[in-house]
C-alpha cells in the first residue's frame, strides 16, 4: 500500500488566470521549469542547476528554472552555483510555496525537475503527475517505483545525465504528451480512496486467515 496523492488538490485542470496569479506573485515568466521541495544537499539542487547551465549553452530558448521552497540545512553552495555559472536573471528563487499556491505552479511548468539522491517516498513527483506535468526524476532510491514508466529518470550524479533528461522533455512533444497522459493515470491509480481500499482487502484477508472464515 503506498502513499496517496490528493486529486481534488493536485489536478490539471486550474484556470489560466489562478496559474497566472501565482506567476505573478512569486515574479516567474511564462515560461518556466520546476523544482519544488526543500534546498538541502540531498535534493541534488547544485547539480541541477549545473546542468541548467550547460543547457543553456547547448540550446536556445531554454525556459527559467524555477526552485521553489524554504532554505534547508547546506544550501550556500547552491546560491553560489547560480551566481558562478552567471544564471541570476534565468534561475528564480521563491522561497516557500504554501499548499493552495503549489498545485497551480506545478500546473503552469513546462517540466518538473526532481533529481534527488534519497527519497523515502517523493511525493513531489506523483503530484507533478497528478498536474499532467512531465517528470524528470532520479533512477535510484525510491524514485523509480514511484514514477515507474512515467517519468524521464536520470543518474543523479551526472549533470550530463540531468541535463540531457531535460533537454528531452522540452523538445520532444511526443515524449511530453505520452508522460502527461501516462502520470496522470498513475496519479488516479494512487488516490487514497484506491490505497484505502488495498489496506482494506488486506484486513479482510488477515482475519479471514485468523478466525477462519
Amino acid at each position: 500500500v503506498y502513499n496517496a496523492v490528493d486529486l481534488s488538490v493536485y489536478r490539471d485542470d486550474y484556470a489560466v488566470d489562478e496559474i497566472d496569479a501565482v506567476r505573478s506573485k512569486f515574479n516567474i515568466p511564462q515560461s518556466y521549469m520546476l523544482y519544488l521541495g526543500t534546498i538541502e544537499p540531498r535534493k541534488n539542487l547544485l547539480r541541477l542547476i549545473n546542468a541548467y547551465a550547460m543547457l543553456r549553452k547547448e540550446e536556445k530558448d531554454v525556459p527559467a528554472l524555477v526552485i521553489a521552497g524554504k532554505k534547508g540545512w547546506l544550501y550556500d553552495s547552491i546560491m553560489e552555483a547560480v551566481e558562478a555559472n552567471g544564471l541570476s536573471d534565468d534561475v528564480i528563487f521563491t522561497g516557500y510555496v504554501s499548499s493552495e499556491d503549489a498545485p497551480k505552479l506545478m500546473c503552469g511548468a513546462k517540466l518538473f525537475c526532481y533529481p534527488s539522491i534519497y527519497e523515502g517516498y517523493a511525493m513531489p513527483v506523483l503530484e507533478a503527475m497528478a498536474c499532467s506535468v512531465p517528470v524528470l526524476t532520479s533512477n535510484c532510491s525510491s524514485l523509480p517505483e514511484v514514477s515507474r514508466d512515467c517519468a524521464v529518470n536520470v543518474d543523479p550524479m551526472s549533470e550530463k545525465a540531468i541535463c540531457d533528461g531535460m533537454k528531452k522533455l522540452l523538445f520532444d512533444t511526443e515524449l511530453c504528451d505520452t508522460l502527461s497522459k501516462k502520470g496522470r493515470a498513475l496519479a488516479e491509480q494512487s488516490s487514497w480512496d484506491v490505497q484505502a481500499e488495498k489496506l482494506h482487502r488486506i484486513y479482510d484477508s488477515l482475519l479471514a486467515d485468523q478466525f477462519n472464515v
